[in-house]
């Protein structure tokens, strides 16, 4: 067996896997505050459903916002399911942009760029504060895994998960936002949260990003990103 084989089954051996996906494009122009998607958008929901096909999925969470429950949709009907709307995995709150047209948000977004970086913990103007956001956010997400018997817990000065030994690999998908994926990430990989995460983990539409859990010793497992933006054109 060469080294790439026995590094494949590794991956392959593990007890939980996040699949992130980024809704796909929202037509902005044709229907203000709560878009759902282009027909563009729908051709990227269904590239994304038929590149995870051949993986089963045991459930699929989504976002409560139109463009991400279409685009869970897509997914959900390939692996036979229905999608779990859970509000707190909404993008940040910005009341502002509900009337907004796309180039008026594009305006919105470039003032809001501007700011000081100690400014930008308060959110976007009129909206939630950014640790308002994360602390939903990671609050979703862990109360999500714990459904599974999955939890963290501090090992020495380490964060570590417990998780229940499977025969196969438990996988759930999780439809979200660029803010609200980025965040997910960011703490289930244990990196100090900052007010532009958007950027730091930055992916494109429809873009899909896998975490799973490896076992680091005896005393519990850690988060290893196996896939990062992804999408097939």
């Amino acid at each position: 067996m060469t080294q790439e084989q026995r590094e494949a089954r590794l991956r392959q051996n593990v007890p939980f896997e996040i699949v992130l996906v980024r809704h796909a494009e929202p037509d902005w122009e044709g229907e203000k505050g709560d878009p759902g998607l282009t027909e563009l958008g729908r051709v990227q929901a269904a590239r994304a459903a038929a590149q995870l096909r051949p993986h089963s999925i045991h459930a699929i969470y989504c976002s409560p916002l139109r463009r991400a429950r279409e685009t869970a949709q897509a997914l959900a009907t390939t692996q036979q399911l229905t999608p779990q709307i859970t509000d707190d995995f909404e993008e940040i709150r910005v009341p502002a942009l509900r009337n907004l047209t796309q180039s008026e948000v594009d305006s919105y977004f470039a003032a809001a760029a501007r700011r000081t970086l100690q400014d930008r913990w308060a959110g976007f103007p009129g909206g939630e504060s950014y640790r308002d956001f994360h602390r939903r956010v990671t609050s979703a997400i862990d109360s999500t895994l714990a459904l599974y018997g999955v939890h963290s817990r501090v090992n020495e000065e380490f964060t570590v998960w417990n998780a229940p030994q499977r025969g196969q690999t438990l996988r759930i998908a999780v439809v979200g936002h660029g803010g609200t994926n980025s965040v997910i990430l960011a703490h289930l990989l244990g990196v100090m949260p900052v007010p532009w995460e958007w950027l730091r983990f930055e992916t494109i539409l429809a873009a899909i990003s896998v975490v799973v859990l490896r076992g680091i010793s005896d005393d519990g497992h850690i988060w290893s990103l196996q896939r990062f933006g992804w999408r097939e054109d």
